[in-house]
Order: C-alpha cells, then structure tokens, then sequence
C-alpha cells in the first residue's frame, strides 16, 4: 500500500485483482486515509458506478497502478463483453433459423 498522501483522486490503483481510478479520498480524525471511493473497470462493464471502499480493513489491498494496466483491463473486459454478445447473438440466429425449419416443415405437411 502506498503512504496516505499519495493517494489522490485520478489516481489508479490496483485492489486486489481490479484497476480503478480514485475519485475521493477521506480521512479519518487523526489524518489517516480511511475511505477511497473507487470507479473500478470491472464494475463499470457489469453497470455498477463507483464503490467506497474501507482501505483500513485491508491496507495491503490497495497498490498503485499504471494507467496502462488500467487500459488492459478495460480491453480484456471489452473483449469478454463482445465475445458473450456473439455467442447470444449466434443463438438466436440458431433458434431463428431452427423456428423457420420447423415452420417450412410444417408447412410441407399440410
């Protein structure tokens, strides 16, 4: 964990497994950095806004991070995002194609 003063909103931190960028920093009454809150890459494709998190709990949790691991994250997310939307788009293809055989079908046996 870095010290409490440099952490600093626009800052990219690393918790735990996730990037996120700092968008408030509070502290507690003797000045300690307590509360982050958070705009993490993982909850924003899952459509959740920002979180706080309480970095007193796990202040080993909370690292510095680069802007281009950041970004890496951002595109492998990306890349799990439009890889699920083919696969639901490819089965709707596959029932539509399957509904219209089986309408062709039953149209022969009339």
């Amino acid at each position: 964990m870095v010290s409490d003063a440099e952490i600093k909103p626009g800052d990219v931190i690393k918790i735990h497994n996730w990037h996120g960028v700092v968008l408030e920093t509070h502290f507690d009454e003797s000045g300690t950095l307590s509360i982050l809150k958070v705009q993490t890459a993982r909850n924003l494709f899952r459509g959740y806004g920002p979180e706080y998190i309480d970095v007193r709990l796990d202040r080993e949790a909370v690292m510095p991070a680069s802007s281009v691991a950041l970004q890496e994250e951002i595109e492998t997310h990306r890349r799990m995002l439009e890889g699920a939307v083919r696969r639901m788009l490819a089965g709707v293809k596959s029932a539509e194609t399957a509904g219209s055989s089986q309408l062709l079908a039953a149209s022969v046996e009339m």
